[in-house]
Protein backbone atom coordinates (compact mmCIF):
# COMPACT_ATOMS: atom_id res chain seq x y z
CA UNK A 1 0.00 0.00 0.00
CA UNK A 2 0.95 3.48 -1.09
CA UNK A 3 2.20 5.86 1.58
CA UNK A 4 2.98 9.94 1.42
CA UNK A 5 3.77 12.51 3.54
CA UNK A 6 2.94 15.82 2.83
CA UNK A 7 4.21 19.12 4.23
CA UNK A 8 1.33 22.14 4.03
CA UNK A 9 1.81 25.60 5.22
CA UNK A 10 -1.25 27.66 6.54
CA UNK A 11 -0.42 31.27 5.41
CA UNK A 12 -1.97 34.32 5.95
CA UNK A 13 -2.49 37.73 7.36
CA UNK A 14 -2.25 37.21 11.50
CA UNK A 15 -6.04 36.92 13.22
CA UNK A 16 -7.70 35.79 10.26
CA UNK A 17 -8.14 32.01 11.93
CA UNK A 18 -5.11 29.88 10.86
CA UNK A 19 -4.66 28.22 14.01
CA UNK A 20 -8.27 27.80 14.30
CA UNK A 21 -8.64 26.05 11.63
CA UNK A 22 -5.78 23.72 12.64
CA UNK A 23 -7.48 23.28 15.66
CA UNK A 24 -10.47 21.92 13.60
CA UNK A 25 -9.12 19.59 11.84
CA UNK A 26 -6.90 18.20 14.10
CA UNK A 27 -10.55 17.70 16.40
CA UNK A 28 -9.56 20.05 19.23
CA UNK A 29 -13.02 22.31 18.87
CA UNK A 30 -13.16 25.61 18.69
CA UNK A 31 -11.90 28.64 21.03
CA UNK A 32 -12.58 32.43 20.45
CA UNK A 33 -9.75 33.39 22.15
CA UNK A 34 -7.39 34.77 19.66
CA UNK A 35 -3.34 33.10 20.08
CA UNK A 36 -0.65 34.70 18.19
CA UNK A 37 1.64 32.33 16.39
CA UNK A 38 5.47 33.00 17.29
CA UNK A 39 7.28 32.39 14.06
CA UNK A 40 5.20 29.01 13.66
CA UNK A 41 3.59 26.29 15.14
CA UNK A 42 3.30 22.50 13.90
CA UNK A 43 0.63 19.72 13.95
CA UNK A 44 0.48 16.37 12.15
CA UNK A 45 -2.55 14.14 11.42
CA UNK A 46 -2.55 10.69 9.14
CA UNK A 47 -5.51 9.70 6.81
CA UNK A 48 -6.40 7.27 4.78
CA UNK A 49 -7.87 8.03 1.22
CA UNK A 50 -9.28 5.84 -1.02
CA UNK A 51 -6.31 3.06 0.27
CA UNK A 52 -3.90 5.31 0.25
CA UNK A 53 -2.62 6.31 3.27
CA UNK A 54 -1.20 9.65 4.06
CA UNK A 55 0.32 11.93 6.67
CA UNK A 56 -0.09 15.68 6.91
CA UNK A 57 2.61 18.02 8.20
CA UNK A 58 0.75 21.27 9.05
CA UNK A 59 2.99 24.15 9.52
CA UNK A 60 0.92 27.15 10.92
CA UNK A 61 2.79 30.60 10.19
CA UNK A 62 2.61 33.32 12.15
CA UNK A 63 1.46 36.47 9.97
CA UNK A 64 2.46 39.33 11.38
CA UNK A 65 5.01 41.47 9.57
CA UNK A 66 7.23 40.78 12.43
CA UNK A 67 7.66 37.56 11.84
CA UNK A 68 8.85 37.60 7.99
CA UNK A 69 12.80 36.82 8.61
CA UNK A 70 11.58 34.08 11.34
CA UNK A 71 9.50 32.03 9.07
CA UNK A 72 11.15 31.91 5.84
CA UNK A 73 12.46 28.64 6.34
CA UNK A 74 9.47 27.03 6.96
CA UNK A 75 8.61 27.22 3.51
CA UNK A 76 11.34 25.38 2.40
CA UNK A 77 10.53 21.36 1.57
CA UNK A 78 6.77 22.44 1.55
CA UNK A 79 4.24 20.61 -0.95
CA UNK A 80 1.19 23.15 -0.66
CA UNK A 81 -0.38 26.27 1.10
CA UNK A 82 -3.66 27.13 2.30
CA UNK A 83 -4.41 31.07 1.97
CA UNK A 84 -6.31 31.99 4.67
CA UNK A 85 -8.34 35.18 4.49
CA UNK A 86 -10.98 36.66 7.24
CA UNK A 87 -14.17 37.68 4.91
CA UNK A 88 -14.76 40.79 7.03
CA UNK A 89 -11.14 42.16 5.75
CA UNK A 90 -10.91 42.93 2.57
CA UNK A 91 -7.12 43.77 2.58
CA UNK A 92 -6.39 39.97 4.09
CA UNK A 93 -7.44 39.17 0.51
CA UNK A 94 -5.31 41.34 -1.45
CA UNK A 95 -2.18 40.25 0.70
CA UNK A 96 -2.63 36.55 -0.15
CA UNK A 97 -0.61 37.70 -3.57
CA UNK A 98 1.95 38.58 -0.92
CA UNK A 99 1.51 35.36 0.33
CA UNK A 100 2.23 33.20 -3.05
CA UNK A 101 5.30 35.14 -3.65
CA UNK A 102 6.76 33.99 -0.11
CA UNK A 103 5.78 30.55 -1.11
CA UNK A 104 7.25 30.32 -4.43
CA UNK A 105 9.85 32.20 -3.86
CA UNK A 106 11.25 30.75 -0.42
CA UNK A 107 10.39 26.95 -1.53
CA UNK A 108 12.52 27.51 -4.78
CA UNK A 109 9.20 26.79 -6.91
CA UNK A 110 8.52 23.95 -4.57
CA UNK A 111 5.06 24.83 -3.50
CA UNK A 112 2.84 24.58 -6.75
CA UNK A 113 -0.76 23.65 -5.04
CA UNK A 114 -2.65 25.86 -3.33
CA UNK A 115 -6.49 26.39 -1.64
CA UNK A 116 -7.44 29.90 -0.71
CA UNK A 117 -10.19 29.50 2.18
CA UNK A 118 -12.10 33.00 3.19
CA UNK A 119 -12.55 32.36 6.97
CA UNK A 120 -14.87 33.27 9.64
CA UNK A 121 -18.18 32.74 6.63
CA UNK A 122 -20.41 32.54 10.00
CA UNK A 123 -19.97 35.86 10.70
CA UNK A 124 -22.58 37.01 7.93
CA UNK A 125 -23.78 40.33 9.44
CA UNK A 126 -20.29 41.78 9.45
CA UNK A 127 -18.99 40.21 6.23
CA UNK A 128 -17.02 42.17 3.53
CA UNK A 129 -15.66 39.99 1.05
CA UNK A 130 -18.28 38.08 -0.87
CA UNK A 131 -17.38 34.79 -2.61
CA UNK A 132 -17.64 36.23 -5.87
CA UNK A 133 -14.94 39.15 -5.05
CA UNK A 134 -12.87 36.18 -3.55
CA UNK A 135 -13.26 34.08 -6.95
CA UNK A 136 -12.74 37.48 -8.60
CA UNK A 137 -9.12 38.22 -7.11
CA UNK A 138 -7.90 34.72 -7.38
CA UNK A 139 -9.29 34.46 -11.28
CA UNK A 140 -6.31 37.80 -11.72
CA UNK A 141 -3.25 35.23 -9.07
CA UNK A 142 -4.32 32.56 -11.36
CA UNK A 143 -3.82 34.88 -14.68
CA UNK A 144 -1.04 36.22 -13.29
CA UNK A 145 1.26 33.06 -11.62
CA UNK A 146 0.03 30.21 -14.24
CA UNK A 147 -1.41 28.41 -10.93
CA UNK A 148 -5.29 26.58 -10.56
CA UNK A 149 -6.28 27.74 -6.91
CA UNK A 150 -9.80 26.00 -5.28
CA UNK A 151 -11.43 28.55 -3.44
CA UNK A 152 -14.33 27.83 -0.68
CA UNK A 153 -15.65 29.64 2.44
CA UNK A 154 -14.52 27.89 5.77
CA UNK A 155 -15.67 28.19 9.17
CA UNK A 156 -13.20 27.51 12.22
CA UNK A 157 -16.48 28.11 14.84
CA UNK A 158 -18.67 25.68 12.40
CA UNK A 159 -16.20 23.25 11.09
CA UNK A 160 -17.50 24.65 7.47
CA UNK A 161 -15.76 22.64 4.64
CA UNK A 162 -12.53 22.46 7.34
CA UNK A 163 -12.72 18.39 6.47
CA UNK A 164 -13.11 19.16 2.60
CA UNK A 165 -10.03 21.74 2.40
CA UNK A 166 -7.91 19.19 4.32
CA UNK A 167 -9.76 16.21 1.77
CA UNK A 168 -9.29 18.05 -1.51
CA UNK A 169 -5.68 19.32 -0.76
CA UNK A 170 -4.67 15.50 -0.24
CA UNK A 171 -6.25 14.17 -3.08
CA UNK A 172 -4.98 17.06 -5.50
CA UNK A 173 -1.32 16.03 -4.39
CA UNK A 174 -1.55 12.69 -4.77
CA UNK A 175 -3.13 13.21 -8.01
CA UNK A 176 0.31 15.36 -8.94
CA UNK A 177 1.72 11.69 -8.15
CA UNK A 178 -0.43 10.06 -11.10
CA UNK A 179 -3.10 8.65 -8.90
CA UNK A 180 -5.96 10.43 -10.63
CA UNK A 181 -8.39 10.16 -7.36
CA UNK A 182 -12.08 12.22 -8.28
CA UNK A 183 -12.30 15.66 -6.64
CA UNK A 184 -15.93 15.76 -5.82
CA UNK A 185 -17.73 18.81 -6.92
CA UNK A 186 -20.14 20.69 -4.24
CA UNK A 187 -21.75 23.91 -3.88
CA UNK A 188 -19.54 26.69 -2.76
CA UNK A 189 -15.99 24.66 -4.09
CA UNK A 190 -14.65 26.87 -6.64
CA UNK A 191 -12.22 25.53 -9.17
CA UNK A 192 -10.09 29.01 -10.87
CA UNK A 193 -7.81 28.04 -13.41
CA UNK A 194 -4.83 30.35 -15.44
CA UNK A 195 -7.39 30.55 -18.58
CA UNK A 196 -9.61 32.78 -16.54
CA UNK A 197 -12.58 30.50 -15.73
CA UNK A 198 -13.84 28.52 -13.19
CA UNK A 199 -12.22 25.26 -14.79
CA UNK A 200 -15.63 23.61 -14.92
CA UNK A 201 -17.41 24.15 -17.84
CA UNK A 202 -20.58 22.62 -17.30
CA UNK A 203 -21.18 24.64 -14.03
CA UNK A 204 -19.97 28.03 -15.84
CA UNK A 205 -22.39 27.53 -18.88
CA UNK A 206 -25.00 26.67 -16.23
CA UNK A 207 -24.34 30.30 -14.50
CA UNK A 208 -23.95 32.12 -17.61
CA UNK A 209 -27.16 30.59 -18.42
CA UNK A 210 -28.86 31.41 -15.10
CA UNK A 211 -27.73 34.68 -15.84
CA UNK A 212 -29.15 35.10 -19.00
CA UNK A 213 -32.30 34.01 -17.77
CA UNK A 214 -32.83 35.82 -14.64
CA UNK A 215 -31.90 38.85 -16.93
CA UNK A 216 -34.72 37.58 -19.09
CA UNK A 217 -37.09 37.50 -16.24
CA UNK A 218 -36.15 40.93 -15.09
CA UNK A 219 -36.75 42.64 -18.19
CA UNK A 220 -40.13 40.52 -19.03
CA UNK A 221 -40.93 41.44 -15.46
CA UNK A 222 -40.03 45.42 -15.81
CA UNK A 223 -42.17 45.45 -19.27
CA UNK A 224 -44.70 43.76 -17.45
CA UNK A 225 -44.93 45.97 -14.65
CA UNK A 226 -44.74 49.02 -17.18
CA UNK A 227 -47.60 47.62 -19.13
CA UNK A 228 -49.52 47.56 -16.12
CA UNK A 229 -49.06 50.99 -14.64
CA UNK A 230 -49.80 52.10 -18.61
CA UNK A 231 -52.87 50.37 -18.26
CA UNK A 232 -53.67 51.79 -15.68
CA UNK A 233 -52.93 55.46 -16.22
CA UNK A 234 -55.38 54.57 -19.70
CA UNK A 235 -57.94 54.28 -17.55
CA UNK A 236 -57.31 56.90 -15.48
CA UNK A 237 -57.73 59.17 -18.64
CA UNK A 238 -60.55 57.33 -19.88
CA UNK A 239 -62.57 57.73 -16.56
CA UNK A 240 -61.35 61.29 -17.04
CA UNK A 241 -62.86 62.21 -20.13
CA UNK A 242 -65.86 60.35 -19.75
CA UNK A 243 -66.41 62.83 -16.51
CA UNK A 244 -65.56 65.88 -18.91
CA UNK A 245 -67.57 64.69 -21.43
CA UNK A 246 -70.75 64.40 -19.13
CA UNK A 247 -69.92 67.91 -17.81
CA UNK A 248 -70.25 69.17 -21.13
CA UNK A 249 -73.39 68.08 -21.88
CA UNK A 250 -75.01 69.26 -18.81
CA UNK A 251 -72.99 72.49 -19.87
CA UNK A 252 -74.94 72.34 -23.43
CA UNK A 253 -77.97 71.72 -21.83
CA UNK A 254 -77.53 74.95 -19.29
CA UNK A 255 -76.74 76.38 -23.01
CA UNK A 256 -79.51 75.29 -24.64
CA UNK A 257 -82.07 76.46 -21.80
CA UNK A 258 -80.44 80.08 -21.25
CA UNK A 259 -80.72 80.56 -25.10
CA UNK A 260 -84.67 79.45 -25.32
CA UNK A 261 -85.56 81.48 -22.18
CA UNK A 262 -83.54 84.70 -23.89
CA UNK A 263 -85.27 83.90 -27.01
CA UNK A 264 -88.56 84.10 -25.14
CA UNK A 265 -87.85 87.63 -23.56
CA UNK A 266 -86.80 88.77 -26.43
CA UNK A 267 -90.38 87.63 -28.44
CA UNK A 268 -92.18 88.89 -25.31
CA UNK A 269 -90.50 92.55 -25.48
CA UNK A 270 -90.86 92.81 -28.92
CA UNK A 271 -94.54 92.27 -28.96
CA UNK A 272 -95.12 95.03 -26.18
CA UNK A 273 -93.33 97.39 -28.56
CA UNK A 274 -96.10 96.85 -31.10
CA UNK A 275 -98.76 96.71 -28.84
CA UNK A 276 -97.53 100.67 -27.93
CA UNK A 277 -97.29 101.59 -31.30
CA UNK A 278 -101.11 100.43 -32.24
CA UNK A 279 -103.02 102.31 -30.01
CA UNK A 280 -104.39 106.09 -31.83
CA UNK A 281 -102.87 109.36 -30.55
CA UNK A 282 -105.26 111.41 -28.76
CA UNK A 283 -106.38 114.63 -31.06
CA UNK A 284 -104.98 118.11 -29.40
CA UNK A 285 -107.35 120.14 -28.75
CA UNK A 286 -107.10 123.55 -30.90
CA UNK A 287 -106.81 126.48 -29.26
CA UNK A 288 -110.09 128.46 -29.93
CA UNK A 289 -110.25 132.30 -29.20
CA UNK A 290 -111.82 133.27 -25.74
CA UNK A 291 -115.86 133.28 -25.25
CA UNK A 292 -117.52 136.47 -24.51
CA UNK A 293 -119.10 134.45 -21.75
CA UNK A 294 -115.69 134.28 -20.42
CA UNK A 295 -115.97 138.14 -19.66
CA UNK A 296 -119.58 138.22 -18.39
CA UNK A 297 -120.65 139.35 -22.35
CA UNK A 298 -123.71 137.13 -23.54
CA UNK A 299 -123.73 135.11 -26.25
CA UNK A 300 -124.97 136.31 -29.72
CA UNK A 301 -127.32 133.56 -30.64
CA UNK A 302 -127.27 132.91 -34.07
CA UNK A 303 -129.77 133.72 -36.89
CA UNK A 304 -131.78 130.56 -38.20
Amino acid sequence: MPSYMFKILLTGDGAVGKTSIRERYMGRGFTGDYLKTIGADFASKSLNIENIDVKMQIFDLAGQDAYVSARKSFFKGGHAAFLVFDVQDPQSLTNLKQWIEDCTNFSNNSIQTFIALGNKADLVETRQVTSGMAVDYLKQMAAKFGITFYYMDTSAKTGLNIDTAFDIMARRLLNKRDHKLPIFEQDGVYEIAPGGGSGNVEKEVAAAVETVAQASNALIGGVLEEGEKNNERIEKLEKTMKKMIKKINLLEKKMDRVVTALRSVMSSSSAEDLEETSEPMEEEEEETAPKSSDFGVPSIPKKK
